[in-house]
Parts: C-alpha cells; sequence; structure tokens
C-alpha cells in the first residue's frame, strides 16, 4: 500500500474534508474515489487518443488491397469450418 503526506492550503483542506464528509466517506477514501475515476478518464482519453490517430491514418483505413484476396476465399468451395466432421458426436 502507497503512503503520502499532502499538503494543499487551508480552504483546499476545508473543501476536501467536506466533500468527503458529504459523501459520507473518509478523506482517504474520498481521495482514492476522485484519483480511480480520474485514471479510468485517463485511459478512455488514451483510447480517444488513438482511435483518432488511426482515423488520420489514409493507410490504416484503406483494406481495398484485401478485397480481391477476401472475395477468392468466398468464392472458394471447400470445408466450412466451423462445422463438425461428419460422424463426430458432440
Amino acid at each position: 500500500m502507497f503512503a503520502t503526506t499532502l499538503r494543499i492550503e487551508d480552504d483546499l483542506g476545508r473543501f476536501l474534508q467536506e466533500a468527503a464528509r458529504r459523501g459520507a466517506q473518509s478523506v482517504n477514501a474520498f481521495l482514492a474515489d476522485l484519483l480511480r475515476r480520474e485514471r479510468d478518464e485517463a485511459i478512455r482519453r488514451g483510447w480517444a487518443a488513438d482511435w483518432s490517430a488511426y482515423a488520420q491514418d489514409d493507410q490504416g483505413q484503406d483494406v481495398s488491397y484485401a478485397l480481391a484476396a477476401q472475395a477468392e476465399l468466398a468464392a472458394e468451395p471447400g470445408k466450412i469450418p466451423h462445422r463438425s466432421p461428419k460422424g463426430r458426436k458432440r
């Protein structure tokens, strides 16, 4: 478990204590919840940035190079992979 000392101005300290009290939490629990929410939001912001970068990548969006190969595979007669062989009981 991580432990630290927090030094903040008196008015922020009073706000912190009152906010924790309103939420029926200890100051420690209030800060831990606040940090968890911020961590989760930072992860979401990271995902959004990744998707935004991906959307701007022209090659990442161009799938036309694969269409011919996909059409070939779709037209090819053969085994259906999701079915079990005959005579095999499940």
